[in-house]
């Protein structure tokens, strides 16, 4: 949750590099400190525009070192509260794949932890959804990676 208080934009899914490393240096947020060299191997790294580098917040939590591996046989992983959502989304879609206009609708009440009901998306993630669609000839893969990123 603390990189979400972080994010660059509200619905952007990024962390500006700066403050991803100043959280560990400033705010005690000791696991924000892998190298950018790291970070680009997880591909959590948005290099876009090499003067503003930007950490991909989902490709970040859900890398490998957010979890443990107390024994051989398990690793134990920080809980993925998108797992709640896609699983609202896969039982409303009923289909591998969905418009943009239909999974928006689907947001408006999807029941989460961590927001309201009734919401609007923001107009950051509404046209990111649509260029989603738009990649993918209007119809978005729900199981995808590109949606899990959106997500």
């Amino acid at each position: 949750k603390m990189l979400v208080k972080l994010e660059e934009s509200e619905g952007s899914g990024r962390v500006r590099l700066a403050d991803f490393y100043g959280s560990a240096l400033h705010a005690g947020q000791w696991q924000f400190s892998e190298s950018v060299g790291y970070l680009r191997d997880l591909g959590a790294l948005d290099e876009s525009e090499s003067s503003n580098l930007r950490v991909i917040i989902p490709n970040y939590l859900n890398a490998p070192s957010n979890c443990m591996e107390p024994s051989a046989y398990y690793g134990v992983c920080c809980i993925d509260e998108c797992e709640e959502v896609l699983g609202y989304v896969e039982r409303e879609v009923k289909a591998p794949t969905a418009t943009p206009k239909e999974i928006a609708n689907i947001f408006i009440n999807v029941p989460s932890a961590s927001l309201a009901a009734g919401r609007k998306l923001s107009a950051t993630s509404l046209r990111r959804l649509e260029e989603l669609g738009d990649h993918h000839q209007g119809h978005i893969p729900i199981h995808g990676r590109l949606f899990a990123q959106w997500l």
